[in-house]
């Protein structure tokens, strides 16, 4: 099984990245490769290494070498989108200095500008049915599955709904988990069934 992880929130607790962005002063709107030495001049204490998810960690250390990263350099705050190599940069240097690539090889770290779907394509005729993608966003989860990809939302929060166009909750039928420790478990249920 090959499993096709995103980075943030899902591997990499960004929230609390954005978080000690703002305790140091630092705004979110800070991309560039510099504001890393920002926030480490800032504090020296810090490690980036913290903010990868206990269970993500735990995960990617017994199963990496059967692990990508496919994420996106895109930023949910739209004025950051202004610069796509600079983004991609960004996101692949906190990857890296996440440590995650002590586990994922480098070479299975893919990063995109604001779309999955290609890469998601690509990796399905090589895995097949052999695969599985997680995600925290809900829409790179459904493209996925409209790719006939099995897909897990990483629903940490437990949110269990999603918006529709007009702004209307609406249940996802996504199968979702909250933590490594329940998406381990789900595919131990996968692998019984196929026993």
């Amino acid at each position: 099984m090959k499993y096709i992880l995103d980075f943030d929130e899902v591997l990499f607790n960004t929230t609390a990245l954005k978080a000690k962005m703002e305790e140091l002063s630092i705004p979110e709107s800070e991309r560039g490769l510099d504001v890393f030495e920002t926030i480490t001049k800032a504090d020296p204490e810090f490690s980036f290494a913290d903010l990868v998810f206990p269970g993500a960690l735990a995960f990617i250390t017994e199963h990496g070498a059967q692990c990508m990263i496919v994420s996106s350099a895109s930023s949910i705050v739209a004025e950051n989108n202004t610069d796509l190599e600079k983004q991609r940069a960004f996101q692949l240097e906190k990857i890296i200095r996440s440590g995650v690539t002590q586990y994922i090889p480098q070479e299975h770290v893919r990063v995109v500008g604001a779309e999955k779907s290609e890469v998601l394509a690509e990796l399905q005729k090589e895995c097949g049915d052999q695969m599985v993608f997680v995600d925290d966003r809900e829409q790179y989860v459904r493209v996925a599955k409209e790719l006939g990809i099995n897909a897990v939302w990483m629903d940490r929060e437990h949110k269990g709904v999603g918006r529709s166009p007009d702004g209307a909750p609406t249940m996802l039928e996504f199968q979702r988990v909250g933590s490594f420790k329940e998406f381990a478990e789900l595919i131990a249920t996968w692998e019984q069934k196929e026993e």
